[in-house]
């Protein structure tokens, strides 16, 4: 299924995926496992209760499907093994993911473990089998339990509360999730203890990578509730709902009736008028053909697949919302601009046509009315809003197919560094889509890993590395254009001033005579020569210039490194994601600066 398919914006399932960690068999006493498997049993047990709760809640604003459960687990012998078999009795889903191929990963368990691992195999519903090396078993182990992370909301932990005792053990697992801001269930194996819940949000002034009491809530139905209506619900704030069901609402524009922009482009001479400048279909294709590309080279041909369908239709419809939206609030604003000096010039005619001064009136009349009335509308319709939000989306959208894809990359947690919680719509949705689309499945050797790599850097930075840069190119192009044609204007008002000066002093008749086109002359060319700046300054357009540069700078270099990561699958996850950092950066700057130019009159 495609974007074009659906009639709107696809709404979000509810799902939950709860990831495990845990101590393998060898590091339980024989007779602790049974209250392990209790204690895991309870929070289990209390997070599907509060879960499904939320979702009937919440149902409004999801979409019509029963609640998705999830365990995501490396399937070790220990507590993966026990959550797994107790999420299964649950009817829970179960995600595997194995830090080697399922054949070598089976030479650490015993006869009675590598027997429970493939009963646990056969019944997941996908199961992610990492490139990791024999000699090198501890990075194999630290890439599953990243990966884990990576595909988790929260993570139950089985863990003994003492430091890491070498790499890719718990304790390092644990402090991955903390710095990613994914809470932990911490059960420990002393049945006096009770379950906590860390989690950095609960310290949001500072950046908490260590668990200690300012983290640490207890487990209990209360702390739960509050814990899941945060990661899962929509923001609490009633605007960013209602921003949420207007998007939900959104429908196809088939046609794009304001075309101002695109025409100033094409005057400009810095680009033809296309076809896709007044026709969505145009875009919806080229979004289409992108996906396709991308999905014929990079998902499934490398060992590895993912449920891309709904992301590609979130994002196509948030792509598509967005142009559409920012070509309407540009060219609203080109229309003021040059209507308010058209007026100007109207007003300025009734010099030269007194016996046309009631036409002339009610021509600037109808003018300045509908410039206000264009303002109202795009004020009550918030294309402005539209715009920013819709591409917002689409920029977190974008780079989670390639993420996805890479098994253990994620990202960034909604929120901030401090408060990994959405509290924008936007946030929410692309932390609901990622949730969705679950684990990848299927074999990344170490061949597979670099050439998915360079896939990735070929279909995915590659073309925005060239969009970043044609785009400064073009919004130059035309900031200098705009630059002359301004300076242009004032410079032959300034020789109008001149020839006024001079007449006045050596032809004081002639000048008389002429007086009116002077006064068009001082005047209308100003007002003409303003409506440009005005629409430089709006469009701020030397400084989309530059942060496009800035921005296909470093993507370029991070696609080199891409392209000499090689095998090493966690380098090539660290690129890609700062990569998706780095697109996020450009689009924080422009939304900081574009949120100030509301349309507006005065």
């Amino acid at each position: 299924m495609n974007s074009g398919e659906i009639s709107a914006p696809p709404s979000i399932p509810f799902a939950l995926s709860i990831g495990v960690t845990g101590h393998r068999l060898d590091a339980f006493a024989p007779d602790a496992l049974a209250g392990i498997a209790q204690r895991i049993g309870e929070v289990l047990d209390l997070l599907v209760i509060e879960a499904r709760a939320l979702a009937l809640r919440e149902a409004a604003l999801f979409a019509d499907r029963p609640p998705a459960i999830t365990l995501v687990s490396p399937l070790a012998d220990g507590a993966d093994q026990i959550a797994a078999e107790l999420a299964l009795e649950r009817g829970l889903r179960l995600q595997a993911v194995l830090p080697f191929e399922r054949d070598t990963y089976k030479a650490d368990f015993d006869a009675r473990g590598a027997e429970q691992l493939d009963q646990a195999l056969a019944r997941a519903g996908c199961v992610l089998e990492l490139p990791g090396l024999r000699n090198n078993s501890a990075s194999a182990y630290v890439q599953a339990g990243r990966a884990t992370v990576a595909h988790s909301d929260l993570l139950i932990a089985v863990w003994d509360g003492l430091p890491a005792r070498g790499r890719g053990g718990t304790a390092e697992i644990i402090e991955l999730a903390l710095a990613r801001g994914t809470p932990i269930i911490h059960v420990q194996a002393d049945p006096a203890t009770a379950p906590v819940i860390m989690w950095s949000a609960f310290d949001p002034a500072i950046v908490t990578q260590y668990h200690g009491a300012a983290t640490c809530r207890a487990f209990d139905a209360t702390q739960v509730r509050r814990l899941l209506t945060l990661l899962l619900a929509p923001p609490e704030n009633e605007r960013e709902r209602e921003d949420l069901r207007y998007f939900l609402k959104e429908r196809d524009f088939r046609v794009r009736p304001r075309i101002e922009y695109p025409l100033l482009l094409a005057m400009a001479g810095t680009r033809r008028f296309r076809r896709g400048d007044w026709q969505d279909a145009s875009t919806a294709t080229a979004t289409r053909d992108e996906w396709m590309r991308y999905r014929q080279a990079c998902a499934g041909c490398h060992g590895v697949s993912a449920e891309l369908d709904l992301l590609e239709q979130a994002y196509g419809w948030s792509d598509r919302l967005a142009s559409h939206f920012a070509q309407t609030y540009r060219s609203g604003h080109v229309f003021n601009f040059l209507s308010a000096a058209i007026a100007v010039l109207i007003a300025l005619a009734g010099l030269f046509l007194p016996s046309a001064k009631i036409a002339l009136a009610t021509a600037e009349f109808l003018v300045i009315l509908a410039i206000m009335l264009n303002t109202h509308i795009g004020i009550r319709k918030r294309w402005h809003q539209r715009w920013l939000d819709y591409r917002q989306l689409a920029e977190r959208l974008r780079p989670m197919r390639s993420l996805k894809l890479l098994g253990i990359a994620a990202p960034d947690a909604p929120g901030s560094a401090t408060e990994p919680v959405a509290r924008r719509w936007t946030d929410w949705y692309a932390a609901g889509v990622w949730r969705t689309m679950g684990c990848p499945s299927g074999q990344l050797d170490q061949s597979r890993a670099a050439a998915l790599a360079r896939a990735i850097g070929e279909h995915e930075l590659a073309p925005q590395i060239a969009y970043n840069r044609s785009s400064a190119e073009q919004v130059e192009r035309l900031d200098q254009r705009l630059e002359t044609l301004g300076g242009a204007l004032f410079a032959a008002t300034l020789l109008g001033c001149v020839v006024l000066i001079a007449g006045l002093i050596l032809a004081p008749g002639w000048t008389a005579e002429h007086s009116k086109v002077f006064v068009l002359l001082s005047a209308g060319l100003p007002a003409l020569g303003t409506a440009i700046f005005g629409i430089r300054v709006q469009g701020d357009f030397a400084g989309t210039a530059l942060r496009s540069q800035a921005t296909a700078d470093l993507l370029e270099r991070i696609a080199d490194d891409l392209g000499k990561a090689g095998p090493d699958l966690a380098r090539s996850a660290d690129l890609t994601e700062q990569a998706a950092r780095v697109m996020l950066a450009d689009l924080g700057q422009w939304r900081l600066v574009n949120q100030q130019h509301e349309l507006a009159v005065g």
